[in-house]
């Protein structure tokens, strides 16, 4: 399934409209079943999203206690780290909404090894969701066209029966935990968000079909599926 592609003029016309897609969502998920289920991402478009998301109106447009936040990826270093995603969103976002501290599911990295930290979250992701699917995940695209921690020519890329999987990258010596493949594409909306000059080579690449096989080119979202981009990553 191919993405529907949103170009926006600039960086912030991007994270207001991203931002505006987000409390859509939620809204739309807490009507219907009464909570809103969403995997975070790491980089600097979510981190504008996130601290968009707790300036007026739209920090009362949603009810945040019926929100959980799930991480599609994690390097495994302390939650207190400046690598850390959770640190990150924590600190754009979670410290300024009133979300239950109990609603805010990281992955326990400081746990040290990451395959039981990948079992661990897994686990908890079953426990919360139940069997249904994330209402919203949202990802960065790398330069190399990984998406989450799903990066080329790693095993994590053929996990099929976990939700959630372990891998070490080599060219960032980094243990990581990413949800997999199918965990992502059971989602009732992906969002990718692609800001910037730098991306717009790859950009150019996958939408002339210069490349193929790159990871991002392997998600086939069962739910609706969004590019948004600005001008500049858009080549234009």
């Amino acid at each position: 399934m191919k993405a529907k592609q949103k170009i926006l003029a600039d960086g912030a016309s991007l994270i207001n409209a991203a931002t505006e897609q987000f409390v859509t969502s939620a809204r739309s998920a807490i009507a219907k079943r009464g909570v809103f289920h969403v995997a975070l991402a790491g980089g600097s478009t979510p981190k504008g999203l996130y601290q968009k998301l707790t300036t007026s109106p739209y920090m009362e447009q949603v009810d945040w206690s019926r929100v959980h936040l799930f991480f599609g990826d994690e390097r495994c270093v302390l939650p207190t780290h400046d690598d850390s995603n959770f640190k990150m969103a924590r600190q754009a976002m979670i410290d300024h909404l009133p979300i239950p501290q109990g609603n805010v599911h990281r992955m326990p990295t400081e746990n040290g090894d990451a395959s039981e930290v990948a079992l661990s979250y897994a686990q908890t992701m079953n426990e919360v969701l139940q069997g249904e699917p994330l209402d919203l995940v949202l990802l960065g695209l790398g330069p190399d066209g990984h998406i989450a921690s799903l990066f080329p020519g790693t095993e994590a890329l053929d996990v099929t029966e976990t939700l959630t999987t372990s891998l070490y990258v080599e060219k960032f010596d980094s243990w990581r935990v990413t949800m997999t493949y199918p965990t992502i594409n059971a989602a009732r909306q992906v969002i990718v968000f692609i800001g910037g000059e730098a991306k717009a080579p790859i950009v150019s690449d996958i939408t002339n079909d210069v490349v193929q096989g790159l990871p991002v080119q392997r998600l086939a979202p069962q739910g609706d599926y969004y590019w948004y981009m600005d001008a500049a990553a858009a080549g234009q």
